[in-house]
């Protein structure tokens, strides 16, 4: 005879075999309604809009990537084409040419009169 305060490994396992089985169904269902789902509002948000719209709208923002702009004109604002962007800051070596810009760190130099910060006398 068992004695009752032994677990009972069959019914464990059993319960453990079903759990399994019952959330590797759930996680299969979540997806499969996730990518239906998914699928629904790719259709809404990019096949119903009309061809003519979307290439209009593609237009627009190839003109604005690669075209020269005032961003604001009383200060000398411009926009430049992303690619000639890209090479200045390639070219730069990714500093920014306003000090403005530059972390804080970056842009406070110790004067070559002045001792480092922490340094005795």
């Amino acid at each position: 005879m068992r004695e009752t305060g032994e677990p009972n490994t069959t019914l464990t396992a059993l319960v453990g075999v079903v759990f399994a089985i019952v959330l590797f169904a759930l996680v299969v269902f979540l997806q499969a309604f996730f990518y239906r789902a998914e699928e629904r509002e790719n259709v809404r948000k990019v096949v119903a809009v009309a061809p003519e719209e979307l290439s209009q709208l593609r237009a627009q923002q190839l003109e604005t990537l690669h075209s020269y702009r005032f961003i604001d004109a009383k200060t000398g604002v411009v926009a430049i084409p992303i690619d000639r962007a890209m090479d200045l800051v390639v070219r730069d070596g990714g500093k920014s040419p306003w000090p403005a810009a530059q972390p804080p760190a970056a842009t406070q130099k110790a004067s070559p009169t002045a001792p480092a910060a922490g340094a005795k006398r």
